[in-house]
C-alpha cells in the first residue's frame, strides 16, 4: 500500500513541473510542424566533424503531438496542463497522456532541449 502512495505522489509532483525550452535551440513552425535546429559546438562534435564529416547542426522534425508539446514548453504551463490539452485534443486517458508526456519530456531533457522547474507554491 505504501508503494501506491509513492507512485501517486510522484504523479502529483510530476503534474506540477513546468518544462521550458532551451533558449539556445533554434526552432521554427511550418504548417503546424515544429522543426528544431540543434547545433553542437563542443570539442567532441568538432573533432567528429573533422574525422567523419558529420554536420555540426542537426534538424529534428516533430510530429503533430510533439509540436504541440514543444510549443507549450514555455515555463508557464505545467505538465498537468499540457497533459490536459492532450486529453482534450486527442481524446487520451489522463494517465496515458501523463505517461507519454513523461517519456517524451525526459528524452528532450536528456538531449538538452528542455529543462524544467518545480511549480511554485501559492
Amino acid at each position: 500500500m505504501a508503494e501506491k502512495g509513492k507512485v501517486e505522489t510522484f504523479w502529483q509532483r510530476w503534474q506540477g513541473v513546468r518544462p521550458e525550452r532551451n533558449d539556445a535551440i533554434l526552432w521554427e513552425e511550418r504548417d503546424g510542424t515544429v522543426i528544431l535546429t540543434v547545433s553542437r559546438t563542443d570539442w567532441l562534435a568538432r573533432f567528429l566533424r573533422w574525422l567523419t564529416a558529420r554536420p555540426l547542426r542537426r534538424r529534428i522534425e516533430l510530429d503533430e503531438i510533439g509540436s504541440l508539446v514543444w510549443k507549450l514548453c514555455d515555463g508557464r504551463h505545467t505538465v498537468g496542463e499540457i497533459a490536459e490539452e492532450l486529453v482534450q485534443r486527442y481524446r487520451l486517458m489522463k494517465r496515458e497522456a501523463l505517461t507519454s508526456l513523461a517519456e517524451f519530456l525526459t528524452q528532450l531533457r536528456r538531449r538538452g532541449l528542455v529543462r524544467w522547474q518545480e511549480a511554485k507554491e501559492g
